[in-house]
């Protein structure tokens, strides 16, 4: 818990470091989008360790990697003699057999397929559903588990200050993850599979780059909050779960040697819970329609409305396909995030706007996925 708050306050007081003026080592570190939208490139010339040594540290990196492997859930292990089960008697309704597990109507219907919570015979068995102490309950949808990785690597290299001096901590390498994933009858392999490979992915580039900059550089820091310059969190909210969707986002930040301020992402991912496919943007819209142009207009008009002063809102949400391939499909209309920076203005690393489904009427494909969503607003 202790590397915890000490993560979250380095979120919230990082903004507010200075840089210092100590030796610096021009490279470029390139942190790959793993959601598919292309990769962006930041130039982080790290602080070096005055007189250090290069070094290659074999069991930091043996950690990292366990860190990564342990992105994964425990494998849930059912009894040998099966799921434990409940025979309806006379008398019963669903209502009174949840009650009796210390569970809901809806999780013993999603656990057993049934469509009418009225419609039990006398005689029939259910499995009764395993508890889920985070499961997220909802009129619909699959099941939700929320895990949560936090790992912390000791370098065994100390910590040092923008003055170039130490500041009397170990240097540390924080990992914190929390992530949804799919559970229960509903379960989507494919969907589970991709955000794990989704997280792993982006913790092995950034351990990586971290571990590295100490090999080379020594444990140095452009900002010196209790000396921790070195961690990353990725933070997934749940947008839309139904039958038939599942859209989430990911506000990721990292703080790397180099930097006096941490970097902020949202990445986002709409999956198609048919197939486990991933949807593109072009698949929400009639592809004769002139959609591109009309979700610019839009964009361009909401995000005027912002206080920002930087014109590059009309590059960043111009009409090009490419400026809206990070989205997410909500009850409410279809939320737009973009690359950072690429809508200019101050704070703009983070930037969601929402687009009503009804200012884009008629430019919808018909059987498409926002369709089941326009006939709940009717």
């Amino acid at each position: 818990m202790r590397a915890v708050a000490s993560l979250l306050a380095l979120v919230v007081s990082a903004a507010a470091c200075s840089a210092g003026n100590g030796p610096t080592l021009d490279t470029t570190t390139t942190f790959p989008d793993l959601f598919g939208d292309g990769s962006t490139t930041s130039t982080l010339p790290p602080a070096e360790v005055s007189d250090w040594e290069p070094v290659q540290l074999v069991s930091v990196r043996k950690e990292a990697e366990a860190c990564i492997q342990n992105a994964r859930p425990d494998e849930i292990v059912l009894p040998d003699e099966g799921p434990r089960t409940v025979t309806v008697e006379s008398g019963d309704t669903l209502g009174k057999i949840a009650e009796r597990f210390d569970t809901t109507v809806a999780a013993f219907m999603r656990a057993n397929s049934l469509s009418d919570p009225d419609r039990l015979r006398v005689g029939q068995v259910l499995i009764v559903p395993r508890e889920r102490p985070d499961e997220v309950d909802g009129p619909e949808g699959p099941e939700i588990e929320w895990e949560e990785l936090v790992c912390v690597l000791d370098t065994g290299a100390a910590a040092h200050g923008p003055d170039g001096l130490p500041v009397g901590a170990p240097g540390l390498v924080e990992v914190v993850v929390r992530w949804p994933r799919i559970d229960g009858t509903d379960e989507a392999p494919r969907v589970n599979g991709r955000i794990l490979g989704l997280i792993q992915g982006a913790l092995a580039g950034f351990l990586d780059d971290a571990i590295s900059a100490v090999e080379r550089n020594g444990y140095a820091c452009m900002e010196a909050l209790d000396g921790r310059c070195m961690w990353i969190m990725h933070e997934y909210e749940v947008l839309l779960s139904t039958d038939d969707v599942f859209s989430v986002r990911n506000t990721t930040r990292r703080l790397l040697p180099g930097t006096a301020a941490e970097s902020s992402e949202v990445l986002t991912e709409t999956f198609d819970l048919v197939d486990g496919r991933p949807f593109t943007i072009d698949v929400l819209f009639d592809e004769e329609a002139d959609w591109v142009r009309a979700v610019s207009a839009e964009a361009i008009r909401r995000l005027e409305q912002e206080p920002w002063v930087d014109e590059r809102r009309l590059v960043g949400a111009g009409p090009d396909a490419v400026n809206f391939e990070r989205f997410n499909l909500t009850h409410g209309g279809l939320v737009l995030s973009f690359a950072p920076f690429t809508v200019g203005g101050s704070g703009a690393s983070t930037v969601s706007i929402t687009i009503p489904y009804r200012a884009l009427e008629g430019l919808w494909a018909e059987d498409g996925p926002v369709a089941p969503l326009l006939e709940k607003l009717d």
